[in-house]
């Protein structure tokens, strides 16, 4: 109890002490000048900023000093008369733009501090506060717990009345619902998470999301680990995946990885006949090139020299999407299924995007490893749009599959080629036709001269003069008269 109540007494003199030196620093710059609006910024660990200096019309960065607050000196100078002169931040860390701007670059939690920027007669200043996610080393049993804060001057920033906000989301900025779900928050710019863990959260990505008057200032991830965990994959049918072998370091120099699939102890390496389907990548990372419902399962990496040393597990749920006609035709039937590795999870979903207002979904279904969600589409309701099935994980969408709904074969432009086709034939025939008129023509007038054309010479080819000869006399002994338009003819003169 007594160190309960020490702890907060220091977190009193803490908050005290920032507010003391803010306070002064504020009489320094007032003392100074004309004092401009204060800035807030925000940034996450190892990321480049630009701190602006707010003093409207500088002809000159010589006249411009930067200062900061410092944890044992009310300030410290940095930036002196357009110099750098900080100890240890000069170089690749700090620098002095153009628009006498302090560059600070690959950010240390230190650098969460008070700046201001001062010309001799005016003076701005910049908060800067650094998001960071860090977990507790002392959760409760069976739970995760994750705390998002700002920093500034080396401990907790406080921001009450700033419109602050900080907000927890999956990997794909879904928020979190459920009851393994809980959220704490202590203030503004502080918020724990806390999870009821599962052995699924393994690799498990976490986002916190801070705002500022509902506008995002800056967004931080945090990927959980969990002892003896399995990190679950999600892949659809006809892709590839890349499985991950983390943690390797304590791999000898000579060591070797190797991969194993369900109750199989057997290296998974390539082998002949497999080149196509797994391989493993220089960073030990197993590849499946084209993923079928038949690679859903747990795999591991291990120590090919130490069994017993697995660096990851992982379990790969495959998605597909078939389609199958109704009688007559009439109905299309799409079905999505999720294929497990033994049993899908209660926090799995399958959800369909796309279709028509006359199509409709049969619900999910679990069937033995397998979770199954259908939709029927009526043939004459089909559209040109793709359908999509999405499988969920807790909200969080973790794979899709793509089935386009328009058939080429019922589009207008396939109905309308075989006529195009018989137009075009058509009318090469009658082009041929008439050069050949034009032949015979000009070979009445000049003797046997040889037409230039090419198309006369290939017909000629392919049917002599004799035998045209003959045909026509045999269609003037039946009294049928030659035409230009007649169609038959046309097919003719291209065969």
């Amino acid at each position: 109890m007594s160190k309960t109540i020490c702890e907060k007494t220091s977190e009193r003199r803490m908050v005290y002490f920032s507010l003391l030196r803010l306070c002064l620093l504020s009489l320094t710059q007032a003392a100074a000048g004309q004092s401009f609006d204060h800035l807030w910024m925000f940034a996450l660990l190892g990321d480049d900023v630009t701190l602006p200096c707010g003093i409207p019309s500088i002809k000159s960065c010589s006249s411009v000093n930067w200062n900061m607050a410092e944890e044992f000196q009310w300030i410290t100078e940095v930036v002196k008369a357009g110099k750098v002169t900080a100890p240890g931040l000069t170089g690749l860390r700090l620098g002095l733009l153009k628009d006498c701007s302090l560059k600070i670059n690959h950010l240390e939690l230190n650098d969460a501090r008070l700046y201001s920027c001062d010309s001799g007669k005016l003076n701005s200043t910049v908060s800067l506060h650094i998001l960071e996610v860090t977990e507790s080393s002392t959760p409760a049993e069976d739970t995760i717990e994750l705390h998002c804060f700002l920093n500034s001057y080396k401990g907790l920033a406080h921001c009450n009345n700033k419109g602050m906000r900080i907000k927890w989301s999956t990997g794909d900025n879904t928020p979190l619902n459920g009851n393994r779900f809980k959220f704490e928050n202590p203030s503004e710019c502080f918020s724990k998470l806390i999870i009821t863990k599962k052995l699924t959260d393994h690799h498990r990505k976490w986002k916190c999301q801070l705002t500022q008057n509902d506008t995002v200032k800056a967004t931080i991830s945090y990927t959980t680990t969990i002892k003896d965990g399995i990190e679950e994959v999600f892949a659809a049918v006809g892709e590839s995946v890349s499985l991950s072998c983390s943690n390797t370091s304590s791999l000898g120099v000579s060591g070797r990885v190797k991969w194993a699939i369900g109750e199989r102890t057997d290296d998974m390496s390539p082998r002949k006949g497999q080149m196509e389907t797994f391989h493993v990548n220089e960073d030990s990372s197993l590849v499946i090139s084209k993923v079928s419902a038949l690679h859903a399962g747990d795999y591991q990496c291990s120590d090919s020299t130490d069994q017993q040393k697995v660096f990851n597990k992982i379990r790969l749920h495959t998605l597909d999407v078939t389609s199958e006609r109704g009688p007559g035709d009439d109905n299309l039937t799409l079905t999505c299924v999720l294929t497990c590795t033994k049993e899908c999870g209660k926090d799995l979903n399958l959800t369909w995007s796309g279709g028509s207002q006359n199509s409709w979904q049969s619900g999910l279904m679990n069937v033995k490893n397998s979770l199954i969600n259908r939709l029927f589409l009526p043939v004459s309701a089909m559209t040109s749009d793709e359908l999509i099935c999405f499988v969920h994980r807790e909200s969080d969408v973790m794979a899709s599959k793509k089935w386009h709904t328009g058939n080429p074969l019922q589009t207008p432009a396939w109905v309308a080629l075989p006529l195009a086709i018989v137009i075009c034939i058509a009318a090469g025939g009658l082009y041929m036709f008439n050069k050949r008129k034009q032949h015979k023509d000009a070979g009445s007038e000049c003797g046997n001269e040889q037409s230039s054309i090419g198309m006369t010479h290939v017909y000629e080819v392919i049917q002599d003069t004799n035998n045209e000869e003959l045909q026509q006399q045999r269609r003037t002994k039946r009294g049928a008269v030659p035409t230009t338009d007649s169609f038959y003819d046309l097919l003719q003169a291209v065969n």
